[in-house]
């Protein structure tokens, strides 16, 4: 009897033993599992530091995005914007622009990626725009015509969850008709590759800032193997999913600052795990945050006293056909109500009527991204200038539609038939301002009735 005991307990230390060896092996050999990582990311503010009022029920705005990144983001997490932060090109843009900035650093942003509307800036002055900012401005695509040297810092490093995240920001150059002067912008491998090796090599995870297409996101982890996680974009709307593409995740965003990206991962050993990944909307319900709308605020008052480009009444109208020079000026809607009282009644009982007003009650009557469609002829020759106040040329007048009207008041004052009548007008002439968030939208059939003359 004893020997089958003996045996037995032989087996046992056996099985306890190569158990325990199993079991440190297994311990050994499992992979090491990160804490998750969470990141929130923008794209195409397009200039939108708050909602412009014209409408109710508007979404977004970095005003917007601030109330909730403040009730939602996580802490020790990582906010980017991907570019395409300006509005446009001019003067103006370039001053709402450095606000924008202020407001990205009030808002917490780690890092900035320049997009195509920032590369259609001048290199003097995009480089002037973005030294003034605390926040690391990226592009490896972006380099001096003459020297080839970058013009932002192409990289940067941030400490976040106990590891190093590498940030390389591209811009591809087919997103762009025509650079600034001064600029060149790299194609998207030549930019990757002259700073991904050193950046993988430095750093536990790289995320690439790039403003591109969805497809070229894809080819772009098929191709850099080393990329964790690329946000985009020049896209039509946003990532329905994060696509798991080679061995990097993909996302993207747009929408005019009406979008806040989120997205999260982390490693078991190689690898990549997605956790939770959204695009959440900005409703009209998400309240605008007070110091952002400070900050907007600032903005008016600085730009309502600063000299630009678009008040000088004698420079080239950028939207004029070369060689062609109109004959007419503009005179106001008081000149045409001396024979259409029926007509100029229904104006004023519209809302083109008062459409000056609007601006007026929100402190934006002298900023030039608003008066276009709430004044006659701005930007023209003969239209509106800044200058003016609510003097003459104001609200959605006769000619803001049909166009300078001096020689058909002429004619007719002088008691001739006028050398040419109006054009009717259709609804793609109402589109150039009644689109996006300037407007519900827009239907000719439920529109044109309620101003009918």
């Amino acid at each position: 009897m004893q020997k089958p005991v003996i045996a037995a307990a032989i087996a046992l230390f056996v099985l306890v033993v190569a158990g325990g060896l199993f079991l440190a092996l297994s311990k050994e050999e499992r992979p090491s599992e990160t804490a998750e990582l969470k990141v929130y990311f923008t794209c195409d503010t397009h200039g939108r530091l708050e909602p412009c009022g014209c409408f109710t029920g508007q979404l977004g705005g970095l005003t917007r995005a601030q109330t909730w990144l403040k009730q939602n983001r996580e802490p020790n997490s990582l906010l980017f914007d991907v570019g395409g932060a300006i509005g446009g090109e001019q003067d103006y843009h370039v001053i709402q622009y450095g606000y924008i900035l202020q407001a990205y650093e009030k808002m917490g942003y780690q890092a900035l990626n320049l997009g195509a509307g920032e590369a259609r800036l001048s290199a003097k002055t995009l480089k002037e725009a973005t030294a003034a900012s605390k926040l690391p401005v990226l592009s490896a695509s972006l380099v001096d015509s003459q020297s080839r040297k970058p013009l932002v810092s192409p990289t940067t490093i941030i400490e976040a969850g106990g590891r190093k995240i590498g940030l390389l920001g591209v811009l591809d150059p087919r997103s762009v008709s025509s650079p600034g002067d001064g600029l060149t912008i790299l194609s998207l491998d030549d930019a990757i590759s002259r700073h991904l090796p050193t950046l993988a090599a430095e750093c536990d995870e790289v995320i690439l800032l790039a403003f591109t297409t969805e497809a070229e996101m894809k080819r772009l982890a098929e191709e850099f193997y080393e990329i964790t996680l690329i946000i985009g974009g020049d896209v039509g709307q946003a990532s329905q999913f994060a696509q798991e593409v080679n061995q990097s995740l993909v996302v993207f965003t747009t929408n005019e600052a009406r979008t806040v990206g989120e997205i999260s991962f982390k490693r078991r050993g190689e690898v990549l795990n997605k956790q939770d990944f959204d695009i959440h909307m900005l409703y009209p319900d998400v309240k605008q945050d007070p110091e952002l709308i400070s900050l907007s605020k600032d903005f008016k008052k600085y730009i309502s006293t600063a000299s630009l480009e678009v008040d000088n009444p004698d420079r080239v109208d950028p939207g004029a056909i070369p060689g062609v020079t109109s004959t007419a000026h503009y005179v106001g809607s008081q000149s045409c109500a001396q024979c259409h009282a029926e007509e100029t009644h229904i104006w004023k009982a519209s809302g083109h009527g008062h459409a000056f007003k609007t601006l007026v009650d929100r402190g934006s009557q002298a900023d030039p991204t608003c008066i276009g469609c709430h004044t006659v002829g701005f930007g023209e020759h003969s239209g509106y200038q800044r200058a003016f106040g609510d003097s003459k040329l104001v609200d959605v007048g006769c000619e803001s539609c049909h166009g300078p009207g001096s020689e058909h008041v002429q004619s007719w004052l002088a008691g001739t038939k006028p050398s040419f009548e109006f054009r009717p007008l259709g609804p793609g002439d109402c589109k150039s301002c009644h689109h996006g968030e300037f407007s519900r939208p827009f239907d000719w059939d439920i529109f044109w009735p309620k101003i009918a003359h």
